[in-house]
C-alpha cells in the first residue's frame, strides 16, 4: 500500500511527465511562447518534487549529488577524447557509483509516515485522547500535541536541555518559523485548524520537515516513540 507522500509524489510526476509532452510539443510547433509558460509551471513542480523526495528518502539530495558528479565526470571524459590518465577519472566514477549503490540500499524508518502518527490525530480530533507526545530522538525532543478551540496545537519541547546545537535552534527559531511555528510565552507553537483536517498528510509533512530539515535526521529516530496522556 502507498503512503500518503508517495501518492502525493506520483501525482507530480504524473503532471510532470504531462508538461514535458506540451512544452515538447510547442517547441516542435514554433510556439516558444507558450512553451516558456509550461517550463515554468514545470519548474514550479520539479522544485515540489525535490521537497517532497527529499522528505520521503533522506538520503534523496546525497543520491542526486552523486548522480551529478557522476554525470560530470562522464562529460568530462567525452570532452576529452575518453583520455583519462592513470585511470583517475574512471576511478571517481566507480566510487560515486559505489556511494549510490549503498544509499540506495540504506533503510530507514519514515517516523513521519506512521500509522500510528494517524491514529493519534484522529483520536485526538474526535476527543477519545485528551492529547498526546511524538518523541522524536535523543535528547528528548518531542511534539506536544493538544485539542485546543477548533484547532490542534502543535508545540516542540523537551524534557530536558538539549546539549547546544539543538538549543541554538529553539533559541534562533528561524527553522520553526519557516515552518509556520509562532513564539508564543517562550514555547513554538503551530496551530492547525480543523477545517483544514481532512487528512494528516499536511501534519506529516511538518513532522518531516522537523525531523530532516531541522533536527537532522540520523539513527537515534528509531528509538521514537508516541506517548498517550
Amino acid at each position: 500500500m502507498k503512503s500518503d507522500l508517495e501518492e502525493l509524489i506520483e501525482a507530480y510526476e504524473i503532471e510532470k511527465v504531462e508538461l514535458e509532452k506540451q512544452i515538447s510539443e510547442y517547441v516542435g510547433e514554433g510556439d516558444y511562447i507558450y512553451a516558456h509558460y509550461h517550463n515554468k509551471a514545470l519548474r514550479r513542480i520539479n522544485r515540489r518534487l525535490d521537497v517532497l523526495k527529499g522528505l520521503h528518502n533522506p538520503f534523496y539530495r546525497d543520491i542526486m549529488e552523486e548522480e551529478r558528479r557522476t554525470s560530470n565526470l562522464r562529460n568530462l571524459m567525452a570532452k576529452t577524447g575518453h583520455i583519462d590518465y592513470g585511470g583517475f577519472i574512471e576511478k571517481e566514477i566507480d566510487k560515486s557509483e559505489s556511494k549510490i549503490q549503498e544509499l540506495q540500499r540504506s533503510t530507514f524508518s519514515p517516523l513521519y509516515d506512521s500509522q500510528e502518527i494517524d491514529d493519534a490525530l484522529f483520536d485526538l480530533e474526535k476527543g477519545v485522547i485528551e492529547g498526546f507526545k511524538l518523541y522524536f530522538k535523543s535528547p528528548d525532543i518531542f511534539a506536544r500535541f493538544t485539542l485546543g478551540d477548533h484547532i490542534i496545537e502543535i508545540k516542540i519541547l523537551y524534557d530536558a536541555s538539549p546539549d547546544n546545537y539543538y538549543l541554538d535552534i529553539f533559541e534562533d527559531g528561524r527553522q520553526f518559523k519557516s515552518l509556520g511555528f509562532k513564539l508564543i510565552e517562550g514555547q513554538w507553537v503551530y496551530h492547525y485548524f480543523f477545517d483544514r483536517f481532512k487528512d494528516a498528510l499536511e501534519i506529516k509533512i511538518i513532522l518531516a520537515r522537523l525531523i530532516y530539515d531541522v533536527f537532522n535526521y540520523d539513527s537515534r529516530y528509531d528509538s521514537a516513540k508516541i506517548v498517550y496522556d
